[in-house]
């Protein structure tokens, strides 16, 4: 009983410092996402262009759409409007900015939570095809457990 409480306490101090470590990744790819979007609006010469990428750097956070809720339409609209040079290059900023996401993520979380940014990866895709768009967050932290019961278990023995 007595491995079983030192088990326990070890996967629940590691969970809670791979959690601090998830976050910490998203607050930078956050900070990526800011710097990338300032730049590229200032390039466009949309007005307040620090501004905007700072509200669409907080709505990059929500998994699955991300910055997507805001660029897309803005990118359709523009186009519509008949500013279609604006419209493109929006949708060329995003494109980019989804690219580089897909490339830098899985290692930035990867780093900060102790994962294989591989394995990192996997556990996002499959925890948001079981659990939907949470599933991307849900995902990583039952692969911290998992990742912190095999560590802690090998340790025991």
């Amino acid at each position: 009983m007595n491995d079983f409480l030192d088990l326990f306490t070890k996967v629940a101090k590691d969970t809670g410092k791979g959690v601090k470590g998830f976050l910490k990744a998203q607050l930078i790819i956050m900070l990526i996402t800011f710097v990338i979007l300032s730049i590229g609006l200032s390039v466009i010469n949309v007005p307040l262009p620090v501004l905007i990428a700072m509200g669409i750097a907080v709505f990059d956070l929500i998994p699955v759409v991300g910055s997507g809720i805001i660029m897309i339409p803005w990118a359709l609209i523009s186009i519509a409007g008949g500013n279609t040079e604006t419209g493109k290059q929006l949708a060329i900023l995003y494109v980019f900015l989804v690219v580089l996401r897909q490339i830098i993520e899985p290692k930035v979380i990867g780093d900060h939570i102790g994962i294989n940014p591989i394995v990192t990866f996997i556990s996002s895709i499959l925890g948001s095809i079981v659990f939907g768009p949470a599933g991307f967050i849900i995902g990583p932290v039952i692969a911290i457990v998992i990742n912190s019961i095999k560590k802690n278990r090998a340790s025991t023995k």
